[in-house]
């Protein structure tokens, strides 16, 4: 899926980069204009969901995220856009019902929304803008291990709030591929500070995961279930 899958999502209305993974995951935004073509793909219950939505910007954002999810699964498996239908488990992550072994992942971040799915592995994904965080300090304290708020002491300002969101977005990231999100205390594993592909060790499962900066200002990280 590269520069033709690129097209069908402008052809929706959607922006859309391949990101390097084991898996499809694509970085998508909205584009300007109307979302005619992306809503007629949508369901029901998403079109309802999007409307109540207060800031139109979100609202966009989210048609296109769930668009582009529904022309992923086309794409991939020949199901029609409008007629997949959608399940979540009790920690509400997406499934498939048409076929279950295909997992889905999604994550939210200023204008952008990074999506991805999977055959026969279980996946998560998180992405987060690198910004300035109040009291990094101590949200480390309360959610990072000691190891890791070791590795982040001593860093300057800048380079800290990139470094602590280098291990925000794989803890994220990871706890969803075990399919219970931030029900798995954060500070119970260790990611380690920084970018890179490595496994995490997690209630006696290993998760391979990656953390990547592929463009400025945004932190991108890949999780699936199981060692590679």
């Amino acid at each position: 899926m590269g520069e033709d899958f690129a097209e069908t999502l402008r052809a929706h209305g959607i922006d859309g980069e391949r990101i390097a993974a084991p898996f499809p995951l694509w970085l998508v935004s909205a584009r300007k204009g109307p979302q005619s073509a992306l809503a007629d793909l949508l369901s029901d219950e998403e079109t309802q969901r999007a409307a109540r939505f207060t800031v139109d910007d979100l609202a966009r954002r989210y048609r296109a995220a769930h668009g582009a999810m529904r022309l992923l699964v086309e794409a991939g498996f020949g199901i029609s856009a409008r007629r997949q239908r959608y399940g979540r488990n009790d920690y509400g992550k997406p499934h498939l019902l048409e076929m279950r072994q295909v997992q889905c992942s999604m994550s939210y971040t200023g204008s952008h929304a990074l999506v991805a799915l999977a055959m026969d592995a279980e996946i998560g994904i998180d992405i987060e803008q690198v910004r300035a965080i109040d009291d990094t300090a101590g949200l480390a304290s309360m959610y990072y291990t000691d190891r890791e708020v070791a590795q982040l002491g001593g860093r300057s300002a800048v380079m800290g709030d990139h470094a602590f969101l280098t291990v925000w977005v794989r803890k994220e990231a990871c706890s969803k591929a075990l399919g219970r999100g931030l029900s798995i205390a954060p500070s119970s594993f260790e990611c380690g500070v920084g970018c890179g592909l490595r496994n995490v060790f997690i209630e006696g499962e290993t998760v391979e995961s990656d953390v990547i900066d592929p463009k400025g200002g945004m932190l991108m990280s890949w999780a699936r279930r199981g060692q590679f």
